[in-house]
């Protein structure tokens, strides 16, 4: 994916459920609305059916027995009866009309008029006994209920949309939240931190439950996996201390009795080398026993006292170089010893990249942080490689290119940062590298 391209909106599975109970309701919703209203149509047709069948077979029966004279006078009384209930009947023999209305046209059984303009005409023929009798009547409020059964669909599903809506987002949280329990219990853990109680506790609900099982079997045997880094590296860094150190005070003593030029050189480089690979390890150290996770911060650090500390012990040619403006005591919880390790990382760093240029060190107060910020003249730290310096032992290509270093200094600086509650983050800035270390302000002591 190219840098510039926007971020993706990541879905969410309370979205899902939403959207998912919003499709639900709504074609539930459609099809019993539609399905009501089919029946309710049916019904009241065939309620009409029904009269106008009973009034045609009513006829029928009426004229058993008698001749056509008779019947034709039986059929135009029928008509004259049931002509102010807006029905009118014609009694046909055959295909000819014997009385009744004179419009109806001869039909069995009951459909539709299909000439133009009696669309809601409706007939019913009952033919019996030689005879037919077709009832008719016309059906106008049929076409307004259809219409009012479709508008019925169409309000129903609507209100059904805002209904779900308005329930369906909370009816989502209440289903997912037992996964969300879950992530906040996961994201409570510490590195290196135990696996706490509630989560060895069985989950209520066996998907969640099985999600839970698989987090608790990983993150133990990530345990276990890091613990295991961690004494190997702690004792490897114990391991090398002793000889380094002690073949660091004998290549000193070497170098104070009188040697040849070549030798005197090479006990330099020699004695500067193991010097190194003390740092190295002192480093590798903390970060092996800082992995552990939170440190029990028990004293009150200045942090200018730290920086003024650092800068003093700078050997004479550094100490020019550096311009320190402490506007603040800086006052927090913390270890001093690795503070000190801070600021002696990030100066040394910063005078490394910066050849002759000018550092600068500043530490400022804002109400919600104490901001300690290191700037160099140096060539700088593209974008891309701002986050990934942080990593151990990783190295930028203008790094390696001849400047000595094992890649860890940086690390530890986030560590130790980190440990302390604090963020580190390179700044963009037009010249050089620009890095700020936030820690929060202290909270106020009760009165």
């Amino acid at each position: 994916m190219a840098a510039d391209s926007p971020p993706r909106t990541r879905d969410t599975l309370v979205r899902r459920l939403s959207r998912a109970m919003l499709g639900l309701a709504l074609t539930t919703t459609a099809l019993t609305a539609g399905a009501t209203g089919l029946l309710a149509y049916q019904m009241l047709r065939a309620a009409e059916d029904r009269r106008l069948n009973d009034v045609a077979t009513d006829m029928v029966e009426e004229v058993v027995g008698l001749d056509d004279a008779q019947a034709r006078l039986e059929a135009d009384a029928e008509q004259t009866e049931l002509q102010p209930f807006g029905i009118h009947i014609t009694l046909f023999a055959g295909d000819t009309r014997l009385g009744g209305a004179s419009h109806i046209a001869p039909v069995v059984g009951c459909a539709w008029a299909d000439a133009p303009g009696l669309e809601d005409v409706r007939r019913c023929g009952i033919e019996s006994h030689g005879r037919l009798a077709v009832a008719q009547e016309t059906l106008g409020s049929m076409p307004r209920i259809r219409l009012g059964l479709g508008l019925a669909v169409v309000l129903t599903s609507v209100g059904a949309a805002l209904m779900s809506l308005v329930l369906s987002r909370r009816v989502a949280r209440w289903a997912a939240r037992p996964l969300t329990e879950l992530g906040e219990s996961l994201a409570r853990l510490q590195p290196g931190a135990d696996i706490p109680a509630d989560l060895h506790a069985e989950a209520r609900y066996e998907e969640v439950n099985t999600v839970r099982a698989a987090m608790v079997g990983l993150l133990g045997r990530l345990h276990t996996a890091l613990a295991q880094s961690r004494r190997f590296s702690a004792n490897a860094a114990h391991e090398l201390r002793t000889p380094l150190a002690t073949l660091r005070a004998e290549l000193e003593l070497q170098s104070e009795m009188p040697q040849p030029h070549d030798t005197a050189a090479a006990l330099a480089r020699m004695h500067r080398t193991v010097t190194s690979l003390g740092t190295l390890v002192e480093r590798l150290l903390v970060l092996a026993e800082g992995a552990e996770g939170p440190l029990e911060l028990m004293e009150t650090v200045s942090l200018a006292e730290v920086v003024e500390a650092a800068l003093h012990d700078l050997p004479q040619e550094h100490r020019g170089r550096v311009h320190a403006d402490l506007q603040t005591p800086g006052l927090i919880a913390g270890d001093g010893q690795l503070l000190r390790q801070l600021v002696d990382n990030v100066v040394e760093n910063a005078l490394k990249f910066s050849g002759e240029g000018r550092v600068f060190v500043d530490l400022t107060s804002t109400p919600e942080a104490l901001l300690l910020d290191i700037r160099d003249e140096g060539p700088g730290i593209p974008a891309d490689e701002s986050e990934r310096v942080f990593e151990p032992f990783y190295r930028a290509p203008h790094a390696r290119a001849g400047k000595p270093g094992h890649g860890v200094g940086l690390s530890l600086v986030l560590l130790v940062a980190r440990t302390h509650g604090a963020q580190a983050r390179f700044l963009p800035t037009p010249k050089g590298a620009h890095l700020r270390l936030t820690f929060p302000s202290p909270e106020p002591a009760p009165p």
